[in-house]
């Protein structure tokens, strides 16, 4: 063998050996994001997984859960309602005003929160001659589901107990009201087609995308390194097994659809969902009568309870004034 044959088969040699190494770096590579991807999925979205880990809730364990009226809710007479969304048994509390009227407010929880923790808003409704529906958001409190749906999925359960509603009362005029992941739901809402009877919604501190808001909350919140890598992992798992990426996850896209009166608010403090988010959604669109609340001072969820005069006060004016107009 010639000098120059040797050097070529050592090189052959050399480049077989370098190839099989990047593959098995390429391989450990795709196993590891695949790993990290579906790691933060399960810890973000899967319902489940918090139940048995503790996850903290809102991914931030010095977040406290906002002030609650338990004993009230406790002690008023209501009903435990029950429907079949996707397959899935979804539960919410119906508190009939002692006052008969044909006035509803849907009042909507945050994520990895329970209907049970919007004791306080309901209170204040039900003082201000409202019925209040509670659900139980897919995947939360008493309701069936392995996933959270962002407010995404959680749009068509909460088309379905609008027809609850309307089912027991066809003259029922109905507002929507959530906070947190329960707004950004009620953003999602707002760009389905809904009867006249639903009236307008309120979003208290909703997010404008999920992908956004993940990126937030871990860069900012939970400090995790390589953010954008986890991210895209995450995007992926998501599409394979939910159906649709984070990022498609998009209250924004729904509310530029949307035909409806909305009230906007968010508190100034929040960094859980950033405060720039509110005008984010505001500015979306323009063909919709609309207002904006902004609460000095509030942190994530806090605005009615920082300064529940003016928050009811503003929510409560607004929804009695769309009702007012209501041709139903």
């Amino acid at each position: 063998m010639s000098k120059k044959e040797k050097v070529l088969k050592r090189l052959d040699i050399f480049g077989t050996i370098a190839f099989g190494v990047l593959a098995c770096f390429t391989m450990l590579f795709l196993v590891f994001y695949s790993i990290i991807g579906s790691v933060f999925f399960e810890y973000a979205l899967d319902a489940t997984f918090a139940a048995v880990t503790n996850a903290p809730q809102n991914m931030a364990p010095d977040m406290p859960i906002p002030h609650t009226e338990d004993e009230w809710l406790e002690n008023i007479d209501k009903s435990e309602e029950t429907i079949t969304s996707g397959g899935y048994n979804l539960k919410a509390t119906l508190i009939m005003n002692k006052v008969k009227t044909n006035r509803y407010i849907i009042s909507i929880h945050g994520y990895r929160g329970k209907s049970t923790e919007m004791s306080f808003y309901a209170k204040k409704f039900y003082e201000a001659g409202y019925n209040v529906l509670l659900p139980d958001l897919k995947g939360h409190g008493k309701s069936e589901g392995k996933y959270i749906g962002m407010g995404y999925f959680d749009r068509l359960d909460i088309l379905g107990w609008i027809d609850f509603l309307l089912e027991r009362d066809s003259a029922s005029l109905i507002a929507l009201h959530g906070i947190s992941m329960g707004a950004s739901t009620v953003i999602s809402v707002s760009g389905e087609k809904t009867k006249d009877n639903v009236v307008c919604f309120v979003e208290d501190c909703g997010f404008t995308n999920a992908y956004k808001e993940f990126e937030h909350v871990a860069k900012n919140v939970l400090k995790l390194p390589a953010v954008n890598v986890i991210l895209n992992s995450s995007n992926l798992i998501s599409k394979v097994r939910l159906g649709v990426p984070l990022d498609d996850i998009d209250p924004l896209s729904q509310l530029k659809k949307a035909t409806k009166p909305m009230l906007f608010i968010h508190g100034t403090a929040d960094n859980f969902v950033p405060f720039y988010m509110l005008d984010e959604l505001y500015n979306a669109n323009d063909n919709i009568e609309k207002q904006k609340l902004v609460v000095e001072g509030a942190n994530h969820a806090y605005s009615a309870t920082h300064n529940p005069d003016l928050y009811f006060k503003t929510v409560i004016d607004f929804i009695n004034s769309h009702m007012e107009k209501s041709n139903v």
